[in-house]
């Protein structure tokens, strides 16, 4: 039986940073909130750059090769990375790229995505989450979706002969809308200009994504993250939600308890087939615990909430004790 299996551009969802130099490693540890020390080539983590005050500039997946590390970001704040890694490089030896124009990404995911992919690197090469594998000008890593699914990094042509390969072996095309629903629905959303320094890796779930290292050394705003991790102080988490409305990141959130005083802001959304919307938003654990969500303070437009693919630190603590 043959499966299903979709293939979407990202050019208009993510961008590329290229950075690579003989002090790319170094550097880039000392900003970043996961360890990449260890992670092999080739190979993804997600990872964040954060400000002193642990407000998180943007989250993305890295990934690493043999020519260096490769951010996969929101597209509108891929120039405004760049400039902030420039400004702290100092004498490092450390190229930062905007590699968005002479590079592109596909996803690929689904049932059948990985018989799609054939056998890149070796039968086993791609079977576990960030797995990475290089072939034929790409660079391919595997994310941790509930389905299989693929990032396919390369430059203009490579990427062109990828899709028509992919094509020709049944992927159905896509959006990269469709693809950012599979992401909400996966518990995995990317902060935008809309939503940039506005919260901390792990009130996105970044530390239940294996985002975060508290055993690396000192990064911007890891004294934020660490006492968060190590005292419980979170409050807010990350959701997945539903409303008849239209969502976008940067909207407000209400609950019935607090009336008119925000809780929670949309992170990321996308369009359902059926007119409703689904995101993923932050949002103060004891109100979408205990509380009824609201686009508006008087609650006309409600927010239901749906099921992640994993447990949340708060839900985990409850039903320890």
């Amino acid at each position: 039986m043959t499966h299903s299996s979709f293939l979407a551009p990202l050019s208009e969802e993510l961008g590329i940073l290229h950075c690579h130099g003989a002090d790319a490693e170094k550097f880039l540890q000392g900003q970043f909130s996961n360890d990449l020390t260890s992670l092999p080539s080739p190979g993804g983590q997600w990872s964040s750059y954060s400000t002193a005050k642990g407000r998180m500039i943007a989250n993305f997946y890295l990934l690493r090769d043999d020519d260096g590390f490769w951010l996969l970001l929101s597209r509108d704040l891929t120039e405004t990375v760049a400039e902030r890694l420039r400004k702290f490089r100092l004498m490092a030896k450390v190229d930062i790229e905007d590699a968005s124009a002479t590079h592109a990404l596909l996803a690929l995911w689904g049932a059948g995505a990985t018989e799609a992919l054939g056998n890149p690197g070796g039968e086993d090469a791609l079977a576990r989450p960030h797995a990475g594998s290089v072939r034929n000008g790409a660079r391919i890593v595997r994310l941790p979706w509930p389905e299989p699914t693929f990032l396919i990094l390369a430059s203009g042509d490579d990427i062109a002969s990828w899709g028509e390969q992919l094509r020709a072996r049944g992927a159905h095309e896509a959006t990269g809308a469709d693809w950012r629903l599979g992401s909400i629905r996966a518990g995995i959303a990317f902060i935008n200009a809309a939503t940039t320094e506005q919260v901390i890796p792990q009130e996105l779930n970044l530390e239940v994504l294996g985002g975060i290292s508290f055993t690396k050394g000192c990064y911007p705003g890891q004294e934020i993250v660490a006492r968060s991790h190590y005292l419980g102080r979170l409050k807010n988490q990350c959701y997945r939600l539903r409303a008849h409305a239209p969502l976008a990141p940067g909207r407000a959130i209400f609950s019935a308890a607090m009336g008119e005083q925000s809780i929670g802001l949309v992170i990321q959304a996308a369009a359902v087939g059926d007119g409703s919307f689904e995101a993923l938003a932050v949002v103060r654990a004891e109100d979408a615990e205990h509380s009824t969500l609201g686009l508006e303070a008087q609650g006309q437009v409600p927010l239901e909430k749906l099921e992640l693919p994993y447990s949340l630190p708060l839900q985990k603590a409850a039903e320890a004790n």
